[in-house]
């Protein structure tokens, strides 16, 4: 997402129309490093809640799980008694359950992709300051 609004468009464009240089682009366009390090700072403690909320759904999951398993009878219902048919069946019965865990565990991905593409960036800005010294 480009740090560029509207108005930095406009005073661009009234400009002398030069482009910029890539230099240019990247003080513009990018954060200072203190920024990334607040968001590294604030990812970090959000995967670690959301770790542990991962876990907490997980054991109630499975607690739940195990009651729905111990309390049907699948024959009945489906004509087999099978894992499968068990796990089809519990994912049925717990499925806002199911979307929350996979949630949870999608998101966790996503912010240990993010914090190590940010511990990067902070890095290559870093040599690039260090560079201009």
């Amino acid at each position: 997402m480009s740090n560029l609004n509207e108005k930095d468009i406009a005073d661009y464009m009234e400009g002398d129309n030069m482009p910029m240089t890539t230099k240019e682009i990247f003080e513009v366009k990018y954060r200072e490093i203190d920024e990334d390090l607040i968001e590294w700072d604030e990812l970090i403690n959000e995967v670690s809640n959301k770790e542990k909320a991962l876990v907490e759904w997980k054991e109630l999951y499975q607690v739940h799980s195990d009651k729905i398993i111990a309390e049907t009878d699948f024959k009945a219902l489906y004509g087999a008694n099978n894992q499968k048919v068990r796990d089809n069946h519990v994912k049925q019965e717990l499925s806002s359950w199911y979307d929350t865990i996979k949630d949870l565990e999608f998101s966790i991905d996503w912010i240990g992709r993010r914090i190590s593409f940010l511990r990067e960036l902070i890095r290559v800005k870093r040599t690039i300051m260090e560079s201009k010294q």
